[in-house]
């Protein structure tokens, strides 16, 4: 699948911790075939994209996660994968991946994708059993509220500085916005 989004909704979606826009600027550098300045520009910035707002969004998307390993209505590939294990495993994988990278941003401020790439092939080819990945779930749950209450991330993004860094990559690319910007308070 393919979607392409303009660089506002890029970023609102970042400052929201979407976990596919989030991924994306924690690529690593060997795995980006090309960027330019733009990109480095925001990739330069990504931890300013970081905050404790992705708890609630990455537990929510978890939650979802689990919700459809369970849930029959499968075609393809994906109805394959159901009858096989009687779960969908790459739902499950996806409860897996969101849970860690939630933990990881909380507790190290930053996002290795690879870190536990071994853990969710495993999850993925169903090394683990539906009943397995609901208790571990049940038992990371509680554990990613307190790392949530304890984590020294900003509750919200920055979003003066998001704002800054955005105006920065669109001025490298259309050239100076001064007549463009208006500044006003949030009363007007």
């Amino acid at each position: 699948d393919l979607t392409v989004f303009n660089i506002v909704r890029y970023f609102h979606l970042c400052m929201e911790c979407n976990p596919n826009m989030i991924e994306t600027l924690f690529v690593s550098q060997e795995n980006i075939l090309y960027i330019n300045q733009i990109g480095n520009i925001i990739r330069d910035n990504r931890h300013k994209f970081l905050h404790k707002g992705c708890y609630h969004k990455l537990v929510n998307y978890a939650k979802s996660q689990l919700h459809k390993m369970s849930s029959t209505n499968r075609t393809g590939k994906r109805k394959e994968l159901y009858d096989l294990y009687n779960f969908d495993v790459k739902f499950c994988m996806n409860l897996y991946r969101l849970v860690l990278e939630c933990e990881q941003i909380l507790t190290e401020h930053t996002l290795d994708l690879r870190k536990n790439s071994e853990l969710l092939k495993s999850v993925r080819r169903g090394e683990v059993s539906e009943e397995e990945a609901r208790k571990w779930f049940a038992a990371k749950e509680p554990y990613l509220e307190k790392l949530y209450q304890e984590s020294k991330l900003p509750y919200g993004p920055d979003e003066k500085a998001i704002k800054t860094i955005l105006l920065s990559a669109l001025e490298h690319h259309f050239g100076s916005l001064s007549a463009c910007i208006v500044n006003l308070d949030k009363h007007e």
